[in-house]
């Protein structure tokens, strides 16, 4: 074989090889969303998933790190979350009991190409009293087994933080309110008489953001005859 015949191949196989150098592509962010929504917003100490769709041209394994300004990803109780994945994966986030705006910046590479794929994301953390409310039938009929249930399941929290409840009463015979700390106590009316009580929901959150709000509620129990007894 001459020695310009093996300079030609030479040549091309560098070429070649040069080719296949330049076709190393860089990842790509496909997808990025929560399932919160595009604009998410939650209450304090909530998750929130999101879920990373990328393509790589090389089908190389890629990394991952994410970086919180607050909150912590529950996969490893920090701010910062960094792994391996390959064209899907989903992580979770926990809000801060802190309110405000917190970022999250999310960086992608395949480690051969000199592109990092980016992008970011916004998550609101708010704090809304909640609203109390008690939806009970306020006229019964007395007898000597009367039993009444109270019901404030109806509450609500605009946040969705979850609530606690706490029954007292105002007026009225003195009774015994069974689960005064669930959201339907009971109570054994004692005789013909109005009786009010006030239900307070609280969003705590690990302890922390005692936001309340109080609602008042009076029933009224009729002897036969349709008397009303004094407080």
């Amino acid at each position: 074989m001459s020695t310009r015949l093996i300079l030609v191949l030479g040549c091309l196989v560098l070429l070649a090889g040069c080719s296949l150098v330049d076709r190393q592509g860089p990842p790509e962010l496909l997808d990025l969303k929560t399932d919160r929504g595009s604009d998410p917003s939650v209450g304090r100490g909530q998750q929130v998933k999101i879920t990373i769709v990328t393509d790589d041209p090389d089908n190389d394994e890629l990394d991952f790190r994410w970086i919180a300004s607050g909150g912590i990803f529950t996969g490893t109780q920090r701010d910062t979350f960094v792994d391996l994945f390959q064209d899907s994966v989903s992580v979770t986030w926990k809000a801060p009991v802190v309110t405000g705006v917190y970022e999250l910046f999310l960086e992608i590479s395949d480690g051969k190409s000199e592109t990092v794929a980016s992008s970011s994301l916004r998550i609101a953390v708010t704090q809304a009293p909640p609203t109390a409310l008690v939806t009970v039938d306020p006229f019964f009929a007395y007898n000597d087994s009367l039993k009444i249930v109270l019901d404030g399941t109806g509450s609500v929290d605009p946040d969705g933080d979850a609530l606690t409840d706490d029954w007292q009463q105002l007026s009225g015979p003195t009774v015994a309110l069974e689960n005064n700390e669930s959201a339907s106590p009971s109570f054994v009316a004692l005789a013909p008489a109005d009786y009010v009580f006030a239900l307070r929901v609280a969003d705590f959150v690990d302890g922390e953001g005692d936001s309340s709000n109080v609602v008042q509620v009076q029933l009224r129990v009729n002897d036969r005859g349709g008397i009303v007894a004094g407080p």
